[in-house]
């Protein structure tokens, strides 16, 4: 029987979840691989739980408190470092791999290209709208907007992602999954080597142009410009090509042993490698005897990424857990990043817990505010799904409804 839950509704969650269906909700999921998407979506809940945990912290522990050289200190901030790159690592993986998918001919009528654009244009208008200051309306009005507003962002980044892997799928798809994943590839170490051109490059890039078209490049609000962040996503994105197979017996379950691998070479060498590489693409540009800047995390932050997809695909394969909490966090991600923001730096309305308990906190009360800061994020994620789906079951019957008058009327005509 399914679940009962308030409000007078079933709960009719995701396959694989261990709870039922109905019959009719279930034409409301998309039928994908179960078995691959479980250990995809723990992998998103990990990377928003990171996140979570990391800004909280951020903004919450005093400064007396943030000791360089202190092993947990540390610790921390390395793997709060790792929360960024896995996120957008995992949002190409799951999106490429759900795209890879499709069997319409015609690619415009690909139903997750739609959903990917109309994704995308909701990630823009979100990035941008929880940059907004209410309280600055008026200033807003006098046409005295603060600069923040237009600053490119994660959503921002995301959005364009989307689109760039819907692109790329739309000229290449016909080329065979392996031609795929490796245009995905040469794509992402392109826009890693454009990362470290532009950041040697001496002013903002466009020149001359508005900071908000500079922005997603090189202006003065790039928080997460494209370049290296979108090559996560084409990294990411190759990945989920590469693990679209068949669904056969052989190859239904994803085996870990690739994702160690490839993960703890990565994770070895791939400092190293940037570093080398950055420096010798900066000699042929004409860098030489210039100081450089160069990257600080890329390859070493994906095969970080790897050993934890491989540890969680070791996990699903060896106890088959009954995670469906994590996976609901892990599907519900957007919208607990906009609740995030809100509520912790104030988007959209201007006031936050950054603004009551900045820098504030010892090490012990910032760990128990993030834990309860995590916790209060994961319940909600348990309710937001349930009342979505419900939302996108309405929505389906009443078109429904609305066809079938159609039909009936079409026939008394």
């Amino acid at each position: 029987m399914a679940q009962q839950r308030p409000f007078g509704f079933r709960l009719a969650s995701r396959p694989g979840s261990g709870k039922s269906v109905t019959p009719a909700m279930q034409q409301a999921i998309a039928p994908v691989s179960v078995y691959r998407l479980r250990f995809i979506d723990m992998a998103r809940a990990c990377a928003i739980l990171l996140m979570l945990e990391g800004h909280f912290v951020d903004v919450t522990l005093a400064g007396d408190w943030r000791v360089a050289g202190n092993p947990i200190h540390d610790a921390w901030q390395h793997l709060r470092g790792l929360a960024a790159p896995m996120f957008f690592t995992v949002t190409g993986l799951i999106f490429s791999y759900l795209l890879s998918g499709a069997i319409e001919p015609s690619f415009f009528r690909i139903k997750r290209v739609r959903r990917g654009l109309l994704r995308a244009a909701e990630l823009l208008f979100w990035g941008y709208l929880l940059q907004v200051n209410a309280s600055r309306l008026p200033e807003y009005l006098r046409g005295e907007a603060d600069s923040w507003v237009g600053a490119f962002h994660v959503l921002q980044c995301i959005a364009v992602g989307l689109l760039l892997m819907i692109a790329v799928h739309g000229l290449a798809r016909r080329a065979g999954r392996r031609a795929l994943a490796g245009i995905y590839l040469v794509s992402g170490f392109s826009i890693f080597s454009a990362s470290i051109l532009l950041a040697n490059h001496t002013g903002y890039v466009p020149a001359e142009a508005p900071a908000w078209l500079q922005n997603p490049l090189k202006g003065p609000r790039s928080s997460f410009p494209v370049a290296p962040w979108l090559g996560f996503t084409l990294y990411g994105a190759a990945i989920g090509v590469l693990l679209r197979k068949p669904p056969t017996a052989a190859s239904a379950v994803p085996s870990c042993l690739p994702f160690f691998i490839a993960g703890l070479l990565l994770k070895t060498f791939g400092w190293s490698f940037d570093e080398i590489f950055g420096r010798s693409l900066l000699d042929l540009a004409g860098h030489g005897g210039a100081s450089k800047s160069l990257p600080a995390a890329f390859h070493g932050r994906i095969g970080e990424t790897l050993v934890v997809l491989g540890l969680l695909v070791w996990i699903e394969n060896r106890f088959r857990p009954n995670l469906g909490w994590l996976q609901s966090i892990g599907r519900n991600t957007f919208p607990i990043y906009v609740g995030h923001v809100i509520v912790l730096y104030g988007g959209i309305f201007g006031i936050g817990l950054n603004d009551l308990l900045r820098r504030s906190l010892n090490p012990w009360q910032a760990a128990a505010g993030a834990l309860f800061f995590c916790a209060a994020f994961g319940f909600a994620a348990q309710w937001t799904e349930p009342l979505a789906l419900r939302w996108k079951f309405w929505r389906m019957s009443r078109r429904q409804r609305r066809i079938s008058h159609t039909q009936v009327r079409d026939n008394h005509s």
